[in-house]
């Protein structure tokens, strides 16, 4: 008969348990910390951003966020949006439309802030940049493609050898570059802000507050009647909206000014100074909405 020999239970001290535990829990949060970082530093992570910058805002809706998402995920590549034509009696009659992107946004000096720590618990500043981007997303709200320049100001400066004193030159180099890889554009803006005192930049719609306008022309540009013109049309139609957002039209040139600021490039080339340092990002946000508005009124009347 056999005889059953009991095994003696391998008993681990807690101590030992708390410590593996610990030791792989640090191992997952230094692993999730470098993933994190990888993808922020990826151009998934500069969507990211663009992402929490609209959700503050309400730019994107539910949609935008579930497609953002699906597409990250699984790596799918954005499909192109269509405009179908306005009347056709059958489906064989539908004419689809590319939506071409017309109006290039950038900044010449990107790293101006404006005063609202709007995002200091994403550890985002405010910069002149985010204004680019809720442009673009509300002109696509009438259809109106956009661009906006990503490539930074600075990285130009430094690797054509251009003084500061003459950073016109490289923005200029980048808006040749976006010419060539978006030959429909016809609008270029350059948005930048106005170290003018607050009173001067603010003004209040409905109890709310709005960051005020301000077209430049450079008068030193040869053709520069034609910004001109171009100025005057969008700042009468800023002024039918609400005349208190518009600070009107400021020519500058001769003497102490820069004087061309790129607009001998394009007929339809502006600097628009939105608001002042001391406005914050939401007034910004607000004022972006109404020149978006104005630049489909143009559009809608050319």
């Amino acid at each position: 008969m056999k005889q059953f020999i009991a095994r003696k239970r391998i008993k681990v001290p807690r101590y030992k348990i708390y410590y593996f535990l610990l030791v792989g829990f640090v191992f997952f949060i230094v692993g999730l910390n470098i993933f994190v970082s990888g993808v922020l530093k990826s151009n998934i992570g500069n969507t990211f951003l663009q992402l929490v910058v609209g959700n503050s805002f309400g730019v994107f809706n539910t949609w935008d966020k579930a497609n953002y998402i699906y597409q990250n995920t699984f790596g799918f590549t954005k499909q192109e949006e269509k405009i179908v034509s306005n009347s056709f009696d059958s489906i064989e009659n539908i004419v689809v439309e590319e939506k071409k992107d017309i109006v290039y946004i950038y900044n010449t000096f990107q790293t101006d802030k404006y005063k609202s720590n709007y995002f200091h618990s994403y550890s985002i500043s405010s910069y002149v940049t985010q204004a680019s981007f809720m442009l673009k997303e509300y002109l696509a709200s009438y259809n109106i493609g956009s661009v906006v320049e990503e490539e930074r100001v600075a990285k130009v400066l430094k690797e054509k050898n251009i003084v500061y004193s003459n950073t016109y030159a490289a923005s200029r180099i980048l808006m040749e570059e976006a010419c060539k890889n978006y030959p429909d554009l016809e609008i270029f803006l350059d948005l930048q802000i106005s170290d003018y005192a607050r009173e001067e930049t603010t003004a209040q719609v409905d109890g709310k507050n709005y960051a005020k306008i301000l077209f430049v022309v450079g008068t030193d540009n040869g053709t520069y009647l034609e910004n001109q013109e171009f100025a005057t049309e969008l700042n009468q139609i800023l002024e039918s909206i609400n005349p208190s957002l518009s600070r009107g039209i400021f020519l500058r040139g001769g003497v102490g000014y820069q004087g061309v600021y790129n607009q001998d490039f394009s007929s339809k080339g502006l600097l628009i100074q939105v608001g002042g340092i001391n406005n914050t990002i939401d007034e910004v946000n607000r004022t972006m909405k109404i020149l978006a508005q104005v630049i489909a009124i143009y559009k809608e009347e050319a």
